[in-house]
């Protein structure tokens, strides 16, 4: 309902109606546009506040008291008082001014300062009027501290949540989601919606029912931010047009060996002319794969493999073969060298931590070019971690 029908319906003015909004005694639905213009919409509970609003200033309720009363039924009592006390005392003055007033003639005719006059002779003194509210300080500031922390304390999952999603999807280049993660940070906000769902309903033990809320609120704030960061755990992708993007943190980019090794560009299709002179793109058996996971320290492993023909097949292994010898007489890195054969792949690797082709309880560091000469295939193989054997580079999980 909007403001003009709702002055109608209390006998209230728009600008009382909207003082008593600013004041924050009653907080009606609102839209506003663009200059700040607000356009209020009245609930049935409004207009009832309202209407309640109007019988207490008859009674000469102050809107300090009306408002006390609003944020802290227990006031009331203090309130309460306070009011019948300044009425009994309007009364009182009332009638001492009707004793003077009656001293004075009605019969005659006076100018005002006769009037004054008049009334200074025969006055009472009266006493002063004012308008208290006794407020209780301590009480006061215990009461604020406490919606405070319970205010905190009811939000802190949410915002962590969101917090900790922002900081893992940041992190990660490709994200990959953990279902269980979600699950566990939706359910570490279930405390707080139900103390939210909870102030709106009237039950006998709500108070009991709050207590208990509150305390797997408390509980949930860590799980909720641990739980958050847990949504994304690793950067991953099969996609060959990522081939060569990695994650910021990741350290591929920065190894010498790793940019001589892997071509610039990836072979996953061939140009192929056609009968008629026009060229038509033809898709190899490649594959790809990136993983990157940033946990107490990095992990990744880059995976590149894809056919070629029999001239580029030569050529491709004569390069990889010089960028290893080369590296192995520049000592680049201090790796260390191995050559051996892994089923139908003859394999080139520079390494440090544990030997190549063996479960891993040190960090590692694996750089591998593997070659098939039955199917001209060609392996390209990056694997490095810091997390000192928690995770085992993928190329142990390769077909061989």
């Amino acid at each position: 309902m909007k403001i003009k029908s709702v002055c109608e319906l209390t006998g209230l003015t728009d600008r009382t109606i909207r003082y008593y909004i600013e004041e924050k005694l009653v907080s009606p639905l609102y839209t506003e546009n663009y200059l700040g213009r607000k356009t209020f919409d009245f609930s049935e509970k409004d207009i009832k506040e309202l209407n309640d609003i109007a019988i207490l200033r008859k009674f000469d309720f102050t809107l300090e008291e009306i408002k006390s009363v609003i944020n802290d039924a227990e006031t009331s009592k203090n309130v309460l008082a306070n009011v019948k006390e300044r009425t009994a005392q309007t009364v009182v003055n009332g009638q001492n001014k009707l004793s003077v007033l009656s001293q004075i003639s009605s019969e005659k005719t006076y100018t005002v300062a006769a009037l004054a006059e008049a009334l200074s002779n025969a006055s009472l003194e009266l006493p002063t009027q004012k308008e208290t509210i006794k407020i209780n300080i301590v009480k006061t500031m215990l009461t604020v501290v406490k919606k405070l922390a319970l205010l905190l304390i009811v939000w802190l999952p949410i915002v962590l949540s969101i917090w900790g999603v922002i900081i893992s999807i940041n992190v990660y280049h490709y994200p990959v989601f953990r279902p269980l993660a979600i699950l566990l940070t939706i359910a570490s906000f279930l405390p707080s919606v139900a103390v939210l769902i909870l102030s709106k309903t009237e039950l006998k033990c709500k108070k009991i029912v709050k207590g208990v809320l509150l305390a797997f609120c408390v509980l949930s704030i860590p799980v909720s931010f641990f739980s958050s960061l847990g949504i994304v755990s690793k950067s991953q992708t099969t996609d060959f047009r990522n081939y060569r993007d990695f994650d910021a943190e990741c350290l591929a980019n920065r190894n010498v060996v790793f940019q001589e090794l892997f071509p610039d560009w990836p072979h996953y299709f061939e140009n192929i002319k056609q009968e008629d002179g026009s060229y038509k793109a033809v898709y190899l058996d490649s594959h790809y794969y990136y993983h990157y996971r940033q946990g107490f320290d990095y992990t990744y492993d880059i995976y590149a493999e894809w056919p070629l023909s029999e001239n580029k097949y030569a050529k491709e292994v004569k390069r990889a073969t010089a960028v290893f010898t080369k590296n192995v007489e520049n000592k680049t890195y201090n790796y260390k060298f191995a050559e051996l054969t892994k089923g139908d792949y003859n394999c080139l690797i520079l390494y440090s931590g544990d030997e190549p082709f063996n479960k891993v309880d040190d960090n590692y560091d694996y750089i591998i070019f593997a070659y098939n000469d039955k199917t001209q295939t060609v392996r390209y193989i990056y694997c490095a971690s810091l997390e000192n054997g928690t995770d085992q580079p993928d190329y142990l999980e390769l077909e061989w």
